[in-house]
């Protein structure tokens, strides 16, 4: 017979075994999945372009985005875009954005039931097919509520403290429960829309409620005492929630709750003690998945890549990682060290119109960003600092910006420049419409945001993808400038 130590220490080592392997037993994601939307129109006097961005919780601050069009000839369409997980579209028609969650495989059924403007009482599309439930509940809380998060966002960056933003947010918040409760209670939804929307509203409130501690005390330098009652909303929110792991709502609000916990304990903030920290709080699992997600945020920069995925990743991501190398990879040969920048031309605040080909003789670092992409807010005043920094020399620091995902085309100008000037860029501030933004995506592979390209004085490329103005790109503008004068 064992001894009782002996006996112990067997169970004990099984019970650690079980709980390793209850950890590691991630699903995966469907890196080749799809999501289908099916559209059928009415007869159209005109064309009606359509939209369809898909955003994806993996790789990080990944989007896709199809275009098409119902014209006089053509009231059928069919739009496919990549699906890893279950997550939000944004599905635009004419001037009209609707929200959409589905999954991979799924396909949504929808029909145009008039031309836009006919009849302003008439609802413009109807949603067809098994999960039409799901997509309706969006409609009916866009009728009612608009853009909760982007209303709660614009209120945070222009008060004056935390105070009238976060009354606003308990307000918000109440506002959403009581109708997502309310809503539940009258219509038949799936079981996994219930736990997607709950997890949805409940992270997206917070991680904007952490992200304007940031905004505020951070960027903004505003000196002020942050309300004792600010964060109860933490007593609804479980921090460490592996069933949510892929979900992009938590995993932003993860990021965000991480970096919060790091500058509490006063300890120094970087990547790596995210990394670190996220790992500790996590589990070696969960917490090496999130490391790839942080680290997949510039999936398609080949210099990022190469650097930061040489080690070695547990097993089970090394689909993943797979995938990163090989997309990132696949861009190594395109617009390559000495070629020659691409033009444009496009619109400053003044209207006045500038073309990259005016700065030849200078060096040129190109930003390109879009007005609620939170990675490249975070990067302005950095870009602000290169501005002085190279104050009076031959180096021009050029923001272009590509407007506001989900907004309709007459609002995308007013958001850029009240975007530009909420966030103080003093930089050459510049505007993309939709067929430059097409271009310049093409042409630079821009896919992630923000993303920068170094330009020499005798306008080639010196690096597509390069370093963002946190990561150090000083150094190296410095270098090209000392080429430039050779």
């Amino acid at each position: 017979m064992k001894s009782l130590p002996t006996v112990f220490m067997v169970i004990f080592s099984l019970t650690i075994c079980l709980a390793q392997s209850k950890e590691a037993l991630l699903p995966k994601l469907d890196l080749t999945g799809e999501l289908t939307v099916h559209i059928k129109s009415v007869p159209q006097a005109q064309t009606l372009p359509v939209k369809f961005a898909t955003y994806h919780s993996f790789p990080g601050y990944d989007v896709n985005h199809v275009k098409d069009s119902i014209s006089v000839n053509r009231n059928e369409i069919y739009l496919n875009s990549p699906s890893r997980t279950v997550g939000q579209s944004f599905l635009t028609i004419a001037d009209s954005t609707y929200r959409i969650v589905g999954a991979p495989g799924d396909t949504i059924h929808l029909r145009i039931l008039a031309k836009p403007g006919q009849n302003p009482n008439q609802p413009l599309i109807a949603f067809e097919g098994k999960n039409k439930a799901v997509q309706q509940y969006y409609q009916a809380k866009t009728r009612l509520l608009d853009d909760p998060l982007q209303a709660g966002m614009d209120e945070g960056m222009r008060a004056a403290n935390l105070e009238p933003f976060q009354k606003m947010m308990d307000e918000t918040y109440q506002k959403q429960d009581q109708f997502w409760m309310e809503y539940q209670t009258q219509h038949t939804l799936p079981d996994w829309f219930k736990t997607y929307e709950t997890n949805a509203l409940t992270y997206s409130d917070a991680w904007l409620r952490l992200y304007m501690v940031w905004y505020q005390t951070e960027y903004q330098q505003k000196k002020q005492v942050i309300p004792t009652s600010y964060y109860a909303f933490k007593s609804r929110i479980k921090v460490k929630n592996l069933a949510a792991l892929y979900h992009y709502d938590y995993l932003r609000f993860l990021r965000e709750q991480l970096f919060w916990e790091l500058r509490q304990s006063k300890q120094a903030v970087s990547t790596q003690a995210l990394i670190d920290h996220a790992k500790k709080e996590l589990g070696q699992s969960a917490g090496s998945f999130f490391e790839i997600w942080e680290l997949s945020g510039s999936v398609d920069n080949p210099n990022w890549i190469e650097t930061n995925f040489k080690k070695q990743f547990p097993s089970q991501f090394h689909y993943l990682v797979d995938y990163i190398k090989q997309r990132a990879h696949s861009n190594v040969k395109l617009l390559q060290s000495g070629d020659k920048a691409p033009n444009f031309a496009l619109v400053d605040a003044n209207d006045s119109l500038i073309t990259l080909s005016q700065y030849k003789g200078q060096v040129v670092y190109l930003s390109f960003w879009f007005t609620t992409c939170g990675g490249c807010i975070q990067e302005m005043p950095y870009e602000n600092k290169l501005v002085e920094q190279f104050k009076g020399k031959p180096v021009k620091i050029v923001s272009i910006c590509i407007g506001t995902p989900g907004a309709a085309d007459a609002q995308q100008v007013p958001k850029w420049k009240a975007a530009s000037k909420r966030f103080g860029l003093r930089t050459v501030d510049l505007y993309a419409n939709r067929a430059w933004t097409k271009t310049l995506s093409e042409k630079y592979i821009v896919s992630t945001y923000p993303h920068y390209v170094l330009i020499g004085a005798d306008g080639t490329i010196i690096e597509n993808f390069a370093e963002r103005p946190s990561q150090g790109i000083a150094a190296k503008i410095e270098r090209a400038l000392t080429a430039g004068n050779n």
